[in-house]
């Protein structure tokens, strides 16, 4: 509390003034109300599970600073250096962060007198940020996995590469917002705001667009669904579901599961649906272009005549699939790399399975199958010019 108090008379030009200045500390579990700390070295602090309701951080130094579950609502980081920092499950209701910078930080650590460096990105997974102020704030590489955002102000704010994947951004504003390469999957964007908003390459899949401001948007390359046709109700509710299962790793919503069902016909082209369930499914003439199919099992499923234009399906499995006059051009099939329970790389590679399938008729154009299976596949009568017919190695037998 001295510290506090010669801060207030720093801030204020009184005499023994002296700026706060904090490193490393732990700090967890504190309750001060409209704190005033402005210009203070905080970097790497723990403040976990404390209170610090409509105080001010402005222009602070918090570098790589911990406010997990943190009450930071009405609180104000007007400028503030928050790379590395930590917001999981913190409430910022209402805070400003406005100019704020949330790119990744560099961590320095010494092993064995060496120097090492990793990038550490800022987290706000699970954070509450409804009617947050971040315009001009840069969030780049930043993860706001399942954040909650409705109605908060992005308005100019640099956010490349930062996951909003199953984000609820309802209200929104991202006017002239920098979403270079973003990932959305399964995020809420209804009467979202991107016009003139930069959104070249992002993922946009298994993402409903038809409420949402898109006016002079920059959408090149992006993951989108470009079909206006309707997805019924019941299968809408299936992909949801399936976007908050891939999204929290299985902890939450459903797996896409279709088995035995008939959805021949349907365009459900540009969604993703890896790891999905298609086994023994009617699925004659569908639309599944431009799809995450990554390790999705089809096996024994009818896709006569289905359009896969595109898709990206390594590790899928065909096994006794018919997909005689089907369009296949420039699918990548072959081999993927299992991660483990952290989403760490393994080095072990799963290859697709394409086992006794039906590809007579087929148009295979440019696809990929190097680190396939294909024992015992019919490909009579299939153009396969420009395609990459490569004997699978190193992989894993096939489920």
């Amino acid at each position: 509390m001295q510290a506090l108090n010669a801060h207030q008379r720093f801030l204020t030009g009184q005499p023994n003034g002296k700026r706060l200045m904090v490193r490393q500390a732990e700090l967890p579990r504190m309750a001060l109300s409209n704190l005033d700390v402005r210009d203070a070295i905080l970097s790497s602090c723990n403040f976990g599970g404390s209170a610090f309701r409509g105080s001010r951080f402005d222009g602070c130094d918090l570098f790589a600073a911990d406010f997990n579950n943190t009450d930071l609502s009405g609180a104000s980081f007007r400028k503030s250096d928050l790379r590395a920092a930590n917001f999981m499950d913190a409430r910022l209701v209402d805070a400003d962060l406005t100019d704020a910078d949330l790119r990744p930080g560099q961590m320095v650590t010494w092993k064995d007198g060496e120097r090492q460096a990793k990038n550490k990105q800022s987290n706000l997974t699970h954070v509450n940020l409804d009617g947050a102020n971040l315009s001009g704030a840069d969030l780049s590489h930043a993860s706001l996995l399942l954040a909650s955002a409705k109605d908060t102000n992005f308005s100019g704010a640099t956010l490349f590469s930062v996951n909003l994947a199953g984000a609820d951004l309802s209200g929104a504003n991202l006017t002239g917002a920098k979403l270079r390469e973003a990932v959305l999957v399964g995020a809420n964007l209804t009467k979202v705001r991107l016009a003139g908003a930069d959104l070249s390459g992002a993922n946009l899949r298994n993402v409903d667009l038809s409420n949402t401001d898109l006016t002079g948007a920059n959408l090149t390359n992006a993951a989108m669904r470009n079909s206006t046709a309707p997805v019924p109700a019941w299968l809408r509710i299936k992909l949801d579901l399936h976007s908050l299962w891939i999204n929290t790793n299985g902890a939450k919503g459903q797996r896409f599961d279709i088995s035995g069902k008939t959805l021949a016909g349907l365009d459900l082209g540009s969604f993703d649906l890896r790891a999905g369930l298609f086994r023994a499914a009617d699925l004659h003439d569908i639309v599944l272009a431009d799809c995450d199919l990554t390790m999705a099992d089809f096996t024994d499923s009818d896709l006569s005549g289905a359009t896969l234009d595109g898709s990206n399906m390594a590790g899928a499995v065909l096994l006794r699939s018919k997909l005689n006059r089907a369009k296949l051009r420039g699918v990548r099939f072959g081999a993927l790399e299992l991660l483990d329970g952290q989403g760490r790389q393994t080095g072990r590679m799963w290859n697709a399975n394409l086992s006794e399938a039906n590809f007579s008729g087929a148009d295979l154009r440019g696809c990929m199958f190097s680190g396939s299976k294909l024992d015992g596949a019919n490909m009579a009568g299939a153009n396969l010019g420009g395609s990459d017919l490569a004997e699978p190695k190193d992989a894993l037998p096939p489920a």
